[in-house]
């Protein structure tokens, strides 16, 4: 279960799909529909290793989770031994009447846990995944939250620290009580956080397990309500694929369903609220279920991990002024952008939206950041991505004293020295005019006054 766990536990970024489905965007990012109806009122396909969705059906609405609150009951007692997960198995518990009051009359599911009786806290989370026991999720809650009501506010406080803004829980185990509700998206956040915590793959995804003997009862074999895992008792919703994690019903929440499945590599978490309980007929179906195994058949069969850009791909040249015996440079994008792309569409559908800077002058080193890509796909935007320089760049003395030369000519500072210098010489040749004029007007005035000097023979 350790590799399992490891798997579940994955998460990093992105999710596309294919040109021959019908496109729908939210504010988490792209999704995409398959081609077949979906039962359930509210889907959220996650791709456990990119961590982006795959696919949204009113993925934010507001609806009845039933029992699949109990994930949140496991992600609290999980939390209080994360520092010894081994006392989950040597600790025990019991509940007194407080715990089976608000049950009775409820037809709602049990693992036959009885009042006063003692049981590991590990046998109580079995119960709770697996029989999806009511009465062991509120023997958990008056034993970690000292009250029905105090586990209920521990929960809540949960929820907001997850983010989880579309949640309110009323109670541990979650039968239909006002104001008690949650979304498909919210419940995959809280799911994918849980797959994190020791134990919970473990617990949630086993198809059975013994409990220990107790006063009460002796050993004894429980299965998992997720009938999808069991290849002879699953029959038509059989899908070998498919792990855990919980099942919930309600008549005011219909067919609930948690589940993950993995494939040739590919992990996937799906959440399906409200799905119909019964056919036209009035035949108990498992819609769920149905579901569920549908949209992995889609996702694995249409979509697969593929790098839409490199980052060692040469997108551009940008010029570089002063450049020592190159005049421009090639640029790549910094980081490589890979995510679930559909099988038959090219990655090279996308398109790339480029910046480059201007005015670029040398020196420019490999890394400096010269420009920008945005990639956009049915007009959205995936990502965008720096673009860097592939090499160095040296400046050129020369070509800089020769352009400083060539931009002084011709420029506004050029023609005023020119003007300058024209009435500088203006000036200066007026001046020497008329200083001849004052020398000649003196020397003939000095002639008449005493007249030409005789030359001596």
């Amino acid at each position: 279960m350790s590799k399992l766990f490891r798997i579940l536990s994955a998460a990093v970024a992105a999710v596309l799909a294919a040109v021959y489905l019908c496109a729908s965007v939210s504010a988490a990012g792209l999704s995409f529909t398959p081609d077949f109806d979906v039962y359930s009122e509210a889907a959220y396909l996650l791709n456990l290793d990119t961590g982006e969705p795959l696919y949204q059906k009113n993925a934010d609405k507001q609806l009845t989770p039933a029992s699949l609150t109990k994930i949140m009951t496991a992600v609290l007692v999980l939390e209080q031994f994360a520092n010894d997960i081994s006392a989950l198995s040597t600790t025990y518990v019991s509940g007194g009447y407080e715990c089976y009051d608000e049950l009775y009359l409820t037809g709602c599911s049990t693992a036959d846990i009885q009042p006063g009786e003692k049981l590991s806290y590990k046998d109580l989370l079995y119960a709770l995944m697996l029989r999806s026991a009511c009465e062991a999720a509120n023997i958990i809650a008056v034993n970690i939250g000292g009250s029905l009501a105090g586990f209920a506010e521990m929960m809540n406080l949960k929820a907001a620290q997850l983010g989880m803004d579309n949640t309110h829980f009323t109670n541990a185990h979650g039968l239909f009580w006002e104001n008690h509700y949650t979304t498909a998206r919210d419940m995959a956040v809280l799911t994918q956080y849980a797959l994190s915590l020791p134990m919970f793959a473990e617990i949630s995804c086993s198809e059975t397990y013994t409990m220990e003997a107790t006063a009460y009862h002796q050993e004894r074999l429980i299965s998992h309500t997720n009938v999808m895992m069991s290849k002879g008792n699953g029959g038509e919703y059989y899908y070998e694929y498919v792990k855990g994690i919980k099942t919930g019903t309600l008549d005011e929440a219909g067919r609930c369903l948690a589940s993950t499945a993995y494939k040739d590599g590919y992990s996937y978490l799906l959440i399906t609220l409200n799905a119909p309980q019964y056919d036209a007929d009035g035949n108990a179906v498992m819609y769920n279920m149905i579901d569920h195994k549908a949209i992995y058949e889609w996702a694995f069969d249409n979509f697969e991990y593929t790098t839409i850009i490199s980052d060692t791909e040469e997108v551009a040249e940008v010029p570089v002024e002063y450049g020592d015996g190159m005049d421009y440079v090639i640029v790549r994008p910094s980081e490589e952008y890979s995510r679930i792309w559909s099988k038959r569409v090219p990655a090279d559908s996308v398109h790339r939206e480029i910046e480059l800077e201007s005015n670029v002058i040398a020196p420019v080193r490999a890394g400096d950041v010269l420009g920008k890509m945005e990639l956009q796909y049915g007009g959205e935007t995936l990502i965008t991505v720096d673009l860097v320089a592939t090499a160095d760049v040296n400046r050129s003395q020369q070509k800089e004293m020769l352009a400083v030369a060539q931009s002084f000519i011709g420029s506004d500072d050029f023609y005023r020295a020119i003007q300058y210098s024209a009435a500088f010489f203006l000036v200066y040749t007026v001046l020497i005019i008329i200083l001849k004029i004052v020398v000649a007007r003196a020397n003939k005035k000095r002639s008449r006054m005493y007249g030409t000097p005789k030359r001596r023979r």
